[in-house]
């Protein structure tokens, strides 16, 4: 199924499902999450490094609960602590940062969306911010000097579809977080633990692939079940 039908065919699917579903599930991604991030291997020996999104208030999977266990450990895990870094989406032309994409007929860079990735101070800072934007996101306030890709242990990322053989993913086409994947790379000559995580509707067969898809290295779904594709990260 070409991208753009399978983008209007996940519309019409997520808003068939209801806020309550939404929760239950997100609920069981996050207790998901929360085992992995506890096992997983730290940069630093002062806490990990993780990348969240927040997110938009239907049609995905609900942050909220992986958010609030990151900035509050239970006690039992109180030995996990985290720096939690946040996207806000901007454009080259808005950050001066390198632009990655290019014009088809001249072969000239051209100025085009991206995100930049900033600490979030608090979780009380953070329900302060009011949505805004394309997406009506909550997004961090602009910084000076933007910042570069932050060095991350885990990234937690969102998406229209994914699919649980191959990792691959497919977002809502505007190409920021491919675009974040490969400026990540430029800057660190790697990439963090990509953990796509999805509800149980948006897990499809078939994802037509281009050059620049960037695959999950593992994918954790509403129904609690997590699935690893790239066995060597786990």
């Amino acid at each position: 199924m070409a991208k753009k039908v399978l983008r209007s065919h996940m519309r019409n699917v997520l808003k068939g499902i209801s806020s309550q579903e939404i929760q239950t599930q997100s609920q069981q991604i996050s207790t998901q999450l929360q085992s992995i991030i506890s096992n997983s291997k730290c940069s630093t020996s002062t806490a990990r490094k993780i990348g969240c999104f927040l997110s938009m208030d239907q049609g995905e999977v609900d942050t909220r609960y992986i958010l609030e266990w990151l900035f509050h450990p239970s006690e039992t895990n109180k030995e996990v602590t985290s720096r939690v870094f946040l996207p806000r989406c901007t454009t080259t032309e808005e950050t001066g940062q390198i632009k990655l994409r290019e014009d088809h007929s001249t072969g000239q860079p051209i100025d085009h969306p991206h995100l930049t990735f900033h600490e979030g101070d608090s979780l009380e800072i953070i329900k302060s911010w009011k949505p805004q934007g394309n997406y009506q996101l909550r997004e961090p306030p602009f910084e000076m000097p933007p910042p570069l890709p932050p060095l991350m242990d885990i990234m937690i990322v969102p998406g229209v579809a994914f699919n649980l053989q191959n990792g691959a993913r497919m977002g809502w086409g505007a190409g920021y977080y491919d675009d974040f994947f490969r400026r990540y790379n430029l800057v660190h000559n790697s990439r963090p633990l990509l953990i796509g995580v999805a509800l149980k509707e948006q897990i499809v067969t078939q994802i037509d692939l281009e050059p620049h898809d960037q695959f999950m290295d593992c994918i954790v779904v509403g129904d609690g079940s997590i699935h690893w594709i790239n066995k060597n990260k786990s």
